[in-house]
C-alpha cells in the first residue's frame, strides 16, 4: 500500500513538474535593457564604431538584437565619418523596445528609406554584453544603431556632421 502511494505521489510530482516546464521551453526572443542615453551627436559619435552617410533602402527582413528583431535595411555608403570602412554598401537595423507597455518602441522603424541619413553603428549581436570588433569591418555582416532612438540623424547633401570629425 505505501509503495502504491509513493508511486501515485510520485506520477503527480512529475506530472506537475513536467507540465510546469513545458511553459518554460518557449524560446526567449528579446531581452529587457536599460538604454544608454546618448541625446546629443558628440555623445553617439563617442560611441559608435562606424558613422557612414547614405541612404537606405527599404527593409526587407529583419535582424535579431539582443532586444528583439530589428528591421534590416540595405544601406549605400556615400561617405564614412568615423571608422575604417571599405565597402560601399552595408546592412543595418535599429532595435526596438519590446520591453514596453505597446511594444515595439519606437512604433514604426527608426531606420528611414530613401533619405541621406547618418548612422552612427555598432555590430549587430544578440548578445547585449558582446564588444568584440573585427580589424576589418567590412567583415561585419549586420550593424545596429546605437539604441532605438538614437543612431539616425538626417544629413541631406551639402550638411555638414553635427559632431567633430577629427578630420
Amino acid at each position: 500500500m505505501r509503495a502504491s502511494r509513493l508511486g501515485a505521489v510520485g506520477s503527480l510530482l512529475v506530472l506537475v513538474l513536467g507540465g510546469g516546464l513545458a511553459g518554460c521551453a518557449a524560446p526567449v526572443t528579446a531581452s529587457c535593457v536599460s538604454w544608454v542615453d546618448l541625446s546629443d551627436a558628440d555623445a553617439m559619435a563617442e560611441t559608435a564604431v562606424l558613422i557612414v552617410a547614405g541612404v537606405a533602402d527599404p527593409a526587407d527582413g529583419t535582424v535579431e538584437l539582443f532586444s528583439g528583431p530589428g528591421d534590416r535595411h540595405r544601406v549605400v555608403v556615400e561617405e564614412v565619418l568615423k571608422g575604417d570602412f571599405s565597402g560601399d554598401e552595408l546592412w543595418a537595423a535599429a532595435p526596438r523596445d519590446y520591453c514596453v507597455a505597446e511594444p515595439p518602441q519606437p512604433a514604426t522603424d527608426p531606420i528611414p528609406s530613401g533619405e541621406r541619413i547618418l548612422l552612427f553603428l555598432l555590430p549587430a549581436s544578440r548578445d547585449p554584453a558582446a564588444s568584440e570588433v573585427p580589424d576589418e569591418l567590412a567583415q561585419v555582416e549586420a550593424w545596429r544603431t546605437l539604441t532605438p532612438l538614437a543612431g539616425v540623424l538626417p544629413f541631406p547633401e551639402g550638411s555638414e556632421p553635427p559632431f567633430d570629425t577629427g578630420r
